[in-house]
């Protein structure tokens, strides 16, 4: 396992599993570089160490890549309320602090970053934001319809 920061983030009964595998090695400080193949098939990755400036190969039969855990909310800053962690803030219903701002997904407050929790927050969200245009009286609606005469 790569990891860019220089620890580990996730909970401390996870870390002590990793680290007991036996065919597990957890490399910290370290930013991948390059991942190698031939045709269809992994064969190796290329990482530099952050803390020595060193490049290392590690031969591989393939790979599990996770990217991030922060979300990339940064251009929101000042629009909307935001976590510690730059989360955007939601209620149940997906409600964020702007009225009629909707949110959902792996961005927002919902625990359990899994592609399905998101599926279903974003079915929520949705199914609130037309509540919330159903029920608002002063919506200013184009007219879609083309002018005769």
């Amino acid at each position: 396992m790569i990891e860019f920061d220089g620890k580990l983030k996730a909970d401390d009964v996870l870390q002590r599993k990793l680290r007991s595998l036996p065919n597990v090695d957890v490399i910290l400080s370290s930013k991948t570089m390059d991942v190698l193949g031939y045709g269809e098939k992994v064969t190796g990755l290329n990482y530099l160490s952050r803390a020595s400036g060193l490049k290392h190969h590690l031969p591989l039969d393939g790979i599990f890549v996770q990217i991030g855990l922060l979300p990339n909310t940064d251009w929101l800053k000042g629009s909307i309320e935001l976590s510690q962690l730059g989360e955007i803030v939601v209620d149940r219903h997906g409600r964020t602090s702007v009225p009629g701002v909707f949110a959902a997904g792996d961005c927002t407050t919902v625990p359990f970053k899994q592609i399905v929790v998101a599926i279903g927050e974003g079915a929520k969200a949705s199914l609130s934001a037309f509540e919330h245009l159903i029920r608002a009286e002063d919506i200013d609606v184009p007219d879609t319809e083309p002018a005769i005469g």
